[in-house]
């Protein structure tokens, strides 16, 4: 990670670990999220609305290009440099992955691990 500019942090959560939103908003509490992205190919809306009113921020719902292959991952690290976010999108990941995006590239870890 390059020292000169903050990585954005990313947290990638799939639907199996929509399974328990109390748990996992505490888990992100400490994370100071600033919004809940939700793919369009995420089904069902309850699990990730009640997510983002659980840890206070804003949801954004119409971000169709989400996915590993695309290019919006990238736009949402530009726009929230030394900002947490959280990804919802289709998968089958049971934990949430925290990106970390820099100039240097992508380092991925597990939510609760130290950086």
């Amino acid at each position: 990670m390059s020292d000169l500019q903050c990585a954005a942090r990313i947290v990638v959560v799939n639907p199996p670990a929509l399974g328990d939103v109390p748990w996992l908003a505490s888990q992100l509490y400490r994370e100071h999220v600033q919004t809940v992205y939700v793919a369009d190919d995420v089904p069902g809306d309850g699990p990730v609305e009640t997510l983002a009113e659980d840890l206070g921020v804003p949801l954004r719902s119409d971000h169709e290009l989400l996915h590993d292959e695309s290019d919006g991952l990238q736009d949402l690290a530009d726009r929230h440099r030394g900002e947490t976010v959280v990804v919802v999108r289709g998968g089958d990941a049971q934990e949430p992955a925290l990106l970390l995006v820099d100039s240097d590239g992508i380092s991925v870890r597990s939510l609760g691990e130290e950086v």
